[in-house]
């Protein structure tokens, strides 16, 4: 009787390890840092379209676009926080 893998292309060559080592894991501080920076610059960009559109260098739809956008990712990242501090009130009312 012959066993072979249903799929050979999960099925790794002779010679090698087979499993990749894991991509490094980040922390939680550092993923809501990059968070805040990004929408930082989001907002940043926004900024500068609306004054580039005050002065005509940009239009007007593009600028009320990017100020949504970030608008709906600084709500995301509240969001976020929220759900961290409800969690975190659940965890400390947990008995020992």
């Amino acid at each position: 009787m012959k066993i072979t893998a249903p799929n050979p292309g999960l099925v790794s060559p002779q010679g090698s390890q087979g499993l990749e080592a894991p991509a490094p894991k980040k922390e939680f501080g550092n993923v809501l840092n990059e968070m805040v920076g990004e929408i930082n610059r989001l907002q940043q960009d926004g900024d500068q379209k609306i004054s580039g559109s005050l002065v005509g260098r940009e239009d007007l739809h593009e600028a009320m676009l990017s100020l949504e956008k970030a608008n709906l990712s600084l709500k995301v990242l509240i969001q976020v926080r929220n759900k961290m501090i409800q969690a975190y009130e659940e965890l400390s009312r947990m008995p020992l």
